[in-house]
């Protein structure tokens, strides 16, 4: 399950299930970028070129 978390800052933060990130090859600190849908969201995962 993808929870949304509130730090102490204000700022939200996704949380997504370990099993999940290792298998799509995501890593700390890469950048998702959100796109709307008609029933909701659509993640992309946005890779670094030549990193």
């Amino acid at each position: 399950m993808v929870k949304i978390q509130k730090l102490p800052s204000g700022q939200l933060v996704i949380t997504i299930p370990k099993l999940l990130a290792e298998y799509e090859g995501m890593k700390k600190g890469m950048e998702l970028e959100f796109k709307k849908h008609k029933d909701g969201f659509i993640l992309e995962i946005k890779t670094k070129k030549g990193g």
